[in-house]
């Protein structure tokens, strides 16, 4: 699953609906439907071929599938605007939210099956406020940790020394860069939002209010929290990939061991092993904070038109890509489905890379949090790497964030 970065038009997805037709035009046949996706990995790409011919061999029904490789959601949004949307399309959970607000998307609440067998957080960021259902999952990814077992066992540790709870994961790589050498780092991390409001949230801290607001300043803990970077970011034992080692990603970093461990996505287990083939490496659930298991889930779903022509053939492809044809499009594109039946006919437990992520599916934190969480996203990212360049304390910094947040969706208004 590829995330993306996302610059919305809101003025003009708030004038969709005037214009709107949506999936295709008065010739369009009710045997065929169109897809767009973004471009992907290969493996991810065989397992769209494959999948889609499987469709199209089991219902007569043919799909033309469109792949978007740059600005995904600018794109999508100019068609709806132009009458030329796609009757199915890739929706990630993040954007969602602006998308069924603007009345573009088709209600699917009636029309996908056996909603129950989703993991519901993810069923679930595709909901409005009423609790009616605009994409059905596709995949998904969660974060979990994972530890070079070569770099642990020249500094004289064993996995049972790696604690499962942040505050004291913190403390042992403290402990665990004065055994390493001057171009190694005991942890790295990335400082976005997207990587740790679920920290945040098990810290008593909901970053977007019930007004659609942001809220950075109203927890202590959450200052802690965040705090703690700062700390173990001066102290040179958690340090960031790219600023701070000059590697271009985690992933990377980690398989070049120059890192001991990292809280990655499942996404990363395809460069390891085509591309750092020898690093050992062991992956558990991502650190508990306060006490709580916490991790976030980054998930895409398939949305239809609301005013495509083909609704009937774009519902039966979406229920298959999410049903009959969810274990295929799994096993071969490597993504994780989003149904727990798929996952235990996969037996997804039994591999231990990817356990961890498995089971933090049920309790993940999904990246999406309303129509305003971009900006509010923008506003924490600007300002917390200022708190770790050293530029502010994090408390001013948390407080710039929130203003400078609610400030521009004031503006937006």
């Amino acid at each position: 699953m590829q995330k993306i970065s996302v610059l919305f038009v809101g003025v003009v997805l708030s004038m969709i609906l005037v214009a709107c037709g949506g999936g295709g035009d008065e010739g369009s046949s009710a045997d065929s439907i169109t897809l767009a996706v973004w471009g992907s990995s290969p493996a991810e790409s065989r397992g769209l071929e494959e999948t889609v011919a499987s469709f199209e061999e089991e219902t007569g029904i043919s799909v033309e599938v469109e792949v978007i490789q740059d600005n995904f959601q600018d794109a999508l949004t100019a068609r709806f605007a132009a009458n030329n949307a796609p009757d199915v399309f890739y929706m990630e959970a993040y954007v969602a939210p602006k998308f069924i607000e603007s009345g573009v998307l088709s209600d699917l609440t009636e029309d996908i099956e056996n909603q129950d067998d989703f993991y519901q957080p993810m069923l679930d960021a595709f909901k409005n406020e009423e609790g009616q259902l605009f994409a059905a999952p596709k995949d998904y990814s969660t974060l979990a940790m994972y530890v070079n077992t070569d770099m642990l066992e020249e500094a004289g540790y064993s996995m049972d020394d790696v604690p499962s709870d942040w505050d004291d994961l913190l403390s042992f790589a403290e402990e665990l860069q004065e055994e390493l050498p001057s171009n190694q780092a005991a942890m790295i991390f990335d400082s976005t939002l997207a990587r740790n409001m679920s920290g945040l949230a098990v810290s008593n801290l909901d970053i977007v209010t019930d007004e659609d607001r942001a809220d950075f300043t109203s927890s202590p803990e959450a200052i802690t929290f965040l705090e703690s970077f700062v700390e173990g970011n001066e102290a040179g034992y958690l340090l960031n990939p790219t600023i701070d080692l000059g590697i271009d990603s985690a992933g990377a970093a980690f398989g070049t061991n120059k890192a001991a461990i990292m809280i990655e996505g499942n996404w990363v287990l395809s460069a390891l092993n085509s591309d750092y083939p020898d690093v050992n490496y062991e992956v558990v659930e991502a650190p508990t904070i306060n006490d709580e298991q916490q991790t976030m889930t980054f998930n895409v779903g398939y949305g239809v038109a609301r005013d495509t022509q083909n609704k009937e053939a774009a519902v039966e492809f979406v229920n298959y890509m999410t049903g009959d044809g969810l274990e295929q499009w799994s096993d071969i594109s490597g993504t994780l489905p989003t149904r727990e039946s798929v996952a235990e006919s996969m037996n997804l437990t039994e591999n231990d890379k990817l356990e961890p992520h498995v089971e933090s599916a049920a309790y993940g934190t999904v990246w999406a949090g309303g129509v305003n969480l971009p900006v509010i996203s923008n506003a924490f990212d600007n300002q917390f790497q200022a708190a770790l360049n050293g530029d502010k304390s994090i408390e001013d910094a948390m407080q710039d964030a929130e203003q400078e947040a609610n400030d521009e969706i004031e503006r937006q208004q």
